[in-house]
């Protein structure tokens, strides 16, 4: 499956490699040799509205693998309304501007200019100079901005000890060196030590790795990405590929340099081929054949280059000691939540789902983390991604092969592990894995049960070519445009599509292809609680009660203790035995217990009030349907809505409390402060079962209880 791109583009058009060497800062190399400027023509498409002309060659399939090569170039000669003298002319007027840009030749001023010491408007000298920032930008981001064109980097400069990464301390304890050996390392030492000057930091020229190469006096280098984006949308963009590619790609060139002095070595070299072509007056284009040919650095270029551009998977290897593979890509989204606005940039044809499975048990949204009750879903055919993954030879090879062949998106992850007695922190890696190399998406569970319609995101342009694979991989199944009508039409469980229950497995395999594709979408459940006035009005009159009984406890302990205040006052431990208790009262003592009286009697008079007011309230009823109760002194009280379980008050507990008490089954009942958290509008009722362990029938005949008390609503 090819990702659509449409808001995914990077804008990457040029990568270059700049270093400081003792010699000043140097422009190695460049790819592509001659970049487009050029703003792509094509117009992106916004919120679900579809426009041939903004697409017309988003109708063939990325890789173009479902069409034959006569049908290819059939395709190709429709869309062009070009006569052939028109079609020659252009091709001769790119050749000579290609030609132009490939050669050398003297100025007027019979100067000698060289092709690749020109990159668009601006002279290699002058880039080198500015793209070479000083030590303040250390592994930190670069950016600079020659409109219409981003310059973004992490520039690495070498250590003020001379070494390219910090050198760790040896734990091992070796032997007590030898006469001789204690020679060998004194001199090691001041060689290492010549190139410090009396101030003691290292001159670039001596500089030396930690095996004791020399790197030519190279003191940083600066790997640059060149983008052309709108500026509305380059912070986004520069962020996204910086985090991603930029410093992923820097830190690693650095531990090559560190390990086996790859970067030095590899721009030495090309910089030597630059000269000598120079000399030699050699074509633009032959040159950079030769350097991509032999400089495995300039080829890593290219490949990021190439892939980063169309937004795909970079994959090399870094010349370190030992050889290390890596890959590098900017994420792309495998599901959209909901559908774009008229002013965000469309996406047709991914797959539109709130089912998110990463997020967390405490709901935060975490890439680490894969919900063990999704399924895996693979991007492409089995054998095909089983083949791919046997080429690499790596291993993981094994146990990603095993995984695939397990997984099934009938069932969850969890289901899968405890079939096989596997362990599901180490399943959830491998699909991690395959999710993150664009192999296969997480969805929930595909099940005959659910309800499945057409994605409001589908893109129905490549309908034609979508057809034709659809009757090559379910030749006996209907057409996919008659199919997806059946599917729009009312919402039903998708098991009554299949003829028979035999034809169930081919028909989920029918869905899986589909959701694949991003045709159909899983119709979900969604509920908060619905709390009617006869519910909130027996808590009220609850609260009510208690509040009276409490303020009837708390009057009677007042009298009780005014009662003692006078025999209490002023008494004490010393002074028990001087008081007179016949004495007369002070004047503070006369007031005081004037003041504790009005009080009381104060409270005493607003308890009064409420039990009377409390007297008149009607005693409430449960009735078997709450939602149909219309008496008179229900009518001032509006229904209320818990939003989210987890976060209630307490009045919004006593709510759910009371509802509890209202269910006359055993098991419905038990169910209920289980079932509770799911009731917040974010968690699809379809997830209970997995989650709780369930089957499904049961576990809805269970829900459907609720229903009364639930305000439900559906949707992807």
């Amino acid at each position: 499956m090819a990702y659509p791109t449409a808001a995914m583009e990077s804008g990457l058009i040029a990568i270059a490699l700049v270093i400081r060497s003792r010699d000043g800062p140097r422009f190695v190399f460049h790819y592509p040799p001659h970049p487009d400027t050029k703003t792509s023509q094509r117009k992106g498409l916004y919120g679900t509205e579809l426009d041939e002309s903004d697409s017309e060659d988003d109708t063939l399939p990325a890789d173009n693998s479902d069409l034959d090569d006569g049908n290819f170039l059939a395709h190709k000669a429709h869309k062009l309304d070009l006569s052939d003298s028109v079609v020659t002319e252009s091709k001769d007027h790119v050749e000579a501007a290609e030609e132009d840009l490939d050669g050398h030749y003297d100025n007027r001023s019979g100067e000698h200019v060289v092709p690749w010491e020109h990159l668009f408007d601006f002279h290699t000298t002058d880039l080198e100079s500015i793209l070479t920032p000083s030590r303040a930008y250390h592994k930190k981001k670069f950016e600079l901005s020659l409109d219409p064109l981003y310059f973004v980097s992490c520039p690495i400069h070498i250590r003020p000890d001379g070494l390219w990464n910090k050198k760790k301390p040896k734990k091992s304890r070796k032997p007590k060196p030898t006469d001789s050996e204690t020679v060998t390392s004194g001199r090691g030492k001041s060689n290492g030590s010549e190139g410090k000057d009396k101030s003691g930091t290292v001159t670039p020229a001596e500089t030396a790795s930690e095996d004791g190469e020399d790197h030519g006096g190279m003191t940083m280098f600066n790997v640059v990405f060149i983008l052309n984006v709108p500026k509305d949308e380059a912070d986004e963009k520069i962020a996204t590929i910086y985090d991603h590619v930029i410093k992923k790609l820097n830190k690693a060139l650095k531990h090559g340099q560190a390990s086996a002095n790859y970067v030095w070595k590899e721009s030495e070299m090309i910089l030597l081929m630059k000269e000598k072509a120079r000399e030699e007056r050699r074509p633009m284009s032959w040159l950079w054949s030769e350097i991509l040919l032999k400089s495995t650095l300039a080829a890593t270029i290219q490949d990021v280059f190439t892939s980063i551009s169309r937004n795909k998977i970079a994959t090399f290897r870094i010349g370190s000691k030992p050889p290390e593979d890596m890959s590098l890509q900017i994420p792309v989204p495998s599901f959209l939540v909901s559908i774009p606005t008229f002013a965000e940039r469309g996406v047709p044809g991914l797959l539109l789902t709130t089912a998110n499975p990463y997020i967390d048990e405490e709901g935060v949204e975490d890439p680490s983390y894969i919900n063990k009750h999704f399924a895996l879903l693979l991007l492409d055919d089995e054998s095909k991604i089983i083949s791919e993954i046997q080429n690499d030879e790596n291993e993981l090879s094994a146990p990603l092969i095993e995984c695939i062949r397990i997984c099934k998106p009938t069932l969850s992850f969890l289901q899968v592990a405890q079939a096989h007695s596997i362990e599901i922190g180490s399943l959830l890696i491998l699909a991690n894995h395959l999710m993150q190399y664009r192999r296969a998406v997480a969805i929930p569970p595909l099940h005959p049960r659910e309800v499945y319609i057409v994605s409001p995101n589908c893109d129905n342009r490549k309908l034609p070519i979508a057809s034709i694979a659809w009757k090559k991989a379910f030749p006996l199944a209907p057409s996919l445009s008659s199919f997806l009508a059946t599917l729009s039409l009312v919402p039903r469980p998708y098991k009554i599509h299949a003829p028979s229950k035999d034809h169930r497995p081919t028909y989920l395999d029918m869905l899986a292809w589909l959701i694949r594709g991003g045709w159909v979408t899983q119709l979900r459940t969604f509920a908060w609680i619905l709390v009617w006035p006869e519910i909130i009005y027996e808590v009220e009159y609850q609260l009510r009660a208690e509040a009276i009984e409490k303020a009837k406890k708390g009057i009677k302990s007042n009298n009780g203790s005014s009662e003692s205040t006078g025999s209490t006052d002023e008494s004490g431990p010393d002074k028990g035995s001087d008081l007179d208790p016949t004495a007369p009262l002070t004047t503070e003592q006369v007031a005081e217990n004037a003041r504790l009286e009005r009080l009381a009697s104060k409270v005493a008079k607003a308890a009064a009030e409420e039990a009377a007011e409390f007297s008149k309230m009607l005693k409430p009823e449960a009735t078997d349907h709450p939602s149909k109760n219309k008496a008179e002194h229900l009518k001032s009280i509006a229904p209320y809505i818990i939003k989210d379980p987890h976060k209630v008050s307490h009045e919004e507990s006593l709510y759910i409390a009371a509802l509890g008490k209202r269910f006359k089954e055993q098991k419905v009942k038990e169910c209920w402060l289980r079932f509770v958290k799911y009731f917040n509008g974010t968690e699809a009722l379809e997830m209970i079962a997995l989650r709780e362990n369930m089957k499904r029938k049961e576990t809805w005949g269970v829900v459907m209880c609720y229903q009364e008390h639930l305000l439900v609503c559906r949707h992807w």
